[in-house]
C-alpha cells in the first residue's frame, strides 16, 4: 500500500501553508513572495511521525493506522490542482479545503468545490482560524475536542453559528457537511474540522480523519506494483551543487529506479534520460523549501517526491508530465502524451493577444486559465526570459491591437537590452511574482489606457445628443442666435452639429457657457446658454423645440466600432434614431 497523496487547496490567505506548516513546524508561508503560495510543492508525512501526531486520539477512537504515511501536496490556488489533476488522472487521492471561519466561502473556494464535485475527490473542510473568533482562549496544540470544552458557552455558540453557515453554504453546491463529531455516514457527510494553524489546535483530528478516512475508504487506490513504470510531474528544475542541474518530481504512480531511462517535456519537445542519481527529501521538508539535504537512494515508489539528476535537465519544462519508460511501447505512449501536452498548453495561440514568459508549464498553465476566463488573449507562452524577440512581437502586435501588445514576465527576468528596447518602444512589461497582481496590474493599466483613448476620441467625434430650447430663453435672435438649453441626453460640445427631429441641419455650436463664463462640454441634465451662428430664432428653430446633435457617418461607424460600450443606454438608444434619421445603414 502506497501513501495516500493529500492536496491541500482553498481560497488565498485562508491558510493552507500555514496549516502545512503547523503540521510539519516549518516556516515555508513566511519566506513566499507576498506570502502567497506560487509552487507546487510537496513534503512526506510518515507513519511514525503521523502516529506521534495523532496522540491519544487513535486509542479515542480505536484506530489503527496500516499507510505508510501521507504525501501532502501544496497548491497555489485552484489552478495548479486542476492541472495535476490533468496531467496525473487522479494524483490527488484525497483533500483537504481550507476554509477561514471568520469569512467562510469566497470566490477561489467556490472554484475548488467545482473542481472537487467534477472530479469526485473525496475530501475533509479544515475550518481554519478558530483562534480568531471573538472569545476564543487557545489552547495550544490540543485536540478540538479537549479545547472546545475550555471555551465559554457563547463562544461555542458562535462556532456552531459558523459551522452551520459553512453546511448550509455547502448543501447549496450539492454536499451534505457536518462538524467531524457529529458525522453519522462518512461515506455521505462531509467531516468539518475546527482548526486553527497558528496555535495548532484541531491538527490532532485533522490528520487522523485524513489518514483514517484515506485507510478505510481507498484500500484498492493505495495498492500499487512495485514493478509498474513510474509517472510524476516535473515542479521545477533546480540547481543542486555537485549535481547541477536537477529535477524536482512527484512521482504519483509507480517505481522509479536509479538508471531508468525517463521522458519529459523541453521547449524542443520531448526528449529521454536516464536517471543518474535519486535524492530524496527528508521527512517533513517542504520540496521547494528544504530544510535540510536530501539523502541518495536507488529507489523510489509512489506517492513520493523526488530529486532527479539526469542529462538534459537543465532543458525540461517545469511542469511536464515524466514517464518511467522501460520497453518501447511505453517510449512510445509516453512521447505521444509529452507531445499532446505541449501542443495543448505550451503553444496554443490566438491571431491577435498577449504575451506570456513564465518559469514552469504549471504557471503558463495557471496563468492562461486565469487570462481566459477574464477574455485576455493570448498570442504566445513559453518558458525563460524576456527577449527582444518578444519585444518585437508585442510591437506588432501593439500595431493591431493597442491593448494586447503586451508582455507577462511571471517569475523570469528580463533581458538587459529587451528592457532598453521595450521602454524606448513604449511596450508595456508586466514584471510580477504574484500570479494574481499580473491580472490586477494588466486591468488597472487596460482601463487606464481604455479611459485616456476615449477621451481623446470624444474630444474629435461628435457623440449623441439631444437637447431642449427652454421657453422663454432667447437671448439673441441671430447671428448669432442665443438660446438657453437643457441637455436631455449625451452630451454637446464646442463645433458641435447640430439638427431637428427631421433631420434639417440647423448649423454648429459656437459657444457654451455657464453663469457668463465658457464652457468646453455640457452634459445630461446641464442648463445653460448656447451660440449658433446660422439660424433665425422663430424661423428654423423655436422654443420647446428638440435639437439632436448630426455625426457623419464616419463618426457613427468609429463610435459603434470602438466606444459603444462607453455610452449610456440612453446614448445608443439615441444614436441608433439619429442613424434612422440620417439614413445611414447598419455598420
Amino acid at each position: 500500500m502506497r501513501q495516500p497523496i493529500v492536496c491541500v487547496l482553498g481560497h488565498v490567505d485562508h491558510g493552507k501553508t500555514s496549516i502545512l506548516d503547523a503540521i510539519r513546524e516549518t516556516g515555508v508561508a513566511k519566506r513566499e513572495h507576498g506570502g502567497i503560495t506560487q509552487a507546487i510543492g510537496a513534503s512526506i508525512f510518515p507513519r511514525d511521525l503521523l502516529d506521534a501526531s495523532c496522540g491519544s486520539m487513535l486509542d479515542r477512537m480505536r484506530i489503527k493506522l496500516t499507510i505508510p504515511g501521507l504525501l501532502f501536496i501544496d497548491t497555489p490556488g485552484h489552478e495548479a490542482f486542476t492541472n495535476l489533476r490533468k496531467r496525473g488522472g487522479s494524483i490527488a487521492d484525497i483533500a483537504i479545503l481550507v476554509i477561514d471561519c471568520t469569512k467562510g466561502i469566497e470566490a477561489q473556494t467556490i472554484e475548488a468545490i467545482e473542481i472537487l464535485r467534477e472530479y469526485k475527490t473525496p475530501f475533509i473542510v479544515a475550518f481554519n482560524k478558530i483562534d480568531a473568533l471573538n472569545g476564543w482562549l487557545p489552547q495550544r496544540g490540543a485536540c478540538f475536542a479537549d479545547s472546545v470544552k475550555k471555551q465559554r458557552t457563547d463562544v461555542v455558540e458562535r462556532l456552531d453559528e459558523k459551522t452551520y453557515q459553512l453546511i448550509g453554504a455547502l448543501y447549496n453546491y450539492g454536499f451534505q457537511a457536518e462538524r467531524f463529531d457529529r458525522v453519522a455516514d462518512f461515506t455521505k457527510q462531509v467531516a468539518i474540522v475546527p482548526v486553527s494553524a497558528k496555535t495548532r489546535e484541531g491538527l490532532q483530528e485533522l490528520l487522523l480523519f485524513v489518514a483514517g478516512l484515506a485507510q478505510r475508504f481507498m484500500e484498492k487506490t493505495l495498492t500499487t506494483s512495485e514493478d509498474e513504470s513510474g509517472k510524476g510531474a516535473i515542479l521545477e528544475v533546480r540547481e543542486e551543487r555537485g549535481l547541477g542541474k536537477t529535477l524536482d518530481v512527484i512521482l504519483y504512480d509507480g517505481s522509479l529506479r536509479q538508471g531508468d531511462e525517463i521522458a519529459f517535456n523541453t521547449l524542443s519537445g520531448p526528449a529521454t534520460s536516464k536517471v543518474k542519481a535519486l535524492l530524496e527529501p527528508k521527512p517533513l521538508d517542504e520540496m521547494r523549501d528544504p530544510r535540510e539535504k536530501f539523502k541518495s537512494v536507488d529507489e523510489v515508489r509512489a506517492a513520493t517526491g523526488v530529486k532527479i539528476a539526469c542529462e538534459q535537465a537543465e532543458d525540461a519544462i517545469g511542469g511536464s508530465s515524466l514517464f518511467v519508460v522501460r520497453t518501447q511501447e511505453e517510449a512510445h505512449q509516453a512521447s505521444e502524451a509529452l507531445e499532446e501536452e505541449l501542443k495543448q498548453i505550451l503553444f496554443e495561440t490566438q491571431d491577435k493577444g498577449v504575451l506570456i514568459k513564465a518559469d514552469a508549464l504549471g504557471s503558463i498553465e495557471a496563468i492562461t486559465r486565469l487570462f481566459a476566463a477574464e477574455k485576455i488573449p493570448v498570442k504566445r507562452t513559453a518558458i525563460g526570459a524576456v527577449s527582444r524577440r518578444d519585444v518585437a512581437d508585442a510591437i506588432a502586435m501593439r500595431d493591431k491591437n493597442k491593448l494586447v501588445g503586451v508582455i507577462f514576465a511571471f517569475n523570469v527576468p528580463v533581458a538587459d537590452d529587451a528592457a532598453s528596447e521595450a521602454e524606448a518602444a513604449h511596450v508595456k512589461v508586466f514584471d510580477e511574482k504574484i500570479i494574481y497582481n499580473l491580472i490586477d496590474g494588466y486591468k488597472r493599466w487596460r482601463d487606464a489606457e481604455v479611459e485616456g483613448e476615449r477621451r481623446e476620441a470624444f474630444q474629435n467625434l461628435v457623440l449623441p445628443a439631444k437637447i431642449l430650447i427652454m421657453q422663454g430663453c432667447c437671448f439673441r435672435v441671430s447671428n448669432p442666435c442665443i438660446i438657453g438649453i437643457e441637455v436631455l441626453e449625451g452630451r454637446i460640445r464646442k463645433d458641435y452639429p447640430l439638427m431637428t427631429e427631421d433631420g434639417k441641419p440647423v448649423g454648429a455650436i459656437k459657444s457654451i457657457q455657464r453663469n457668463k463664463e465658457s464652457v468646453d462640454e455640457a452634459k445630461k441634465g446641464d442648463q445653460l446658454a448656447i451660440s449658433i451662428p446660422e439660424p433665425f430664432f422663430g424661423r428654423q428653430i423655436c422654443e420647446k423645440q428638440v435639437l439632436l446633435s448630426s455625426p457623419s457617418k464616419e463618426d457613427v461607424a468609429a463610435i459603434e466600432a470602438k466606444y459603444a460600450k462607453s455610452l449610456s443606454d440612453g446614448e445608443r438608444e439615441l444614436l441608433s434614431q439619429i442613424k434612422k434619421i440620417k439614413g445611414y445603414s447598419v455598420f
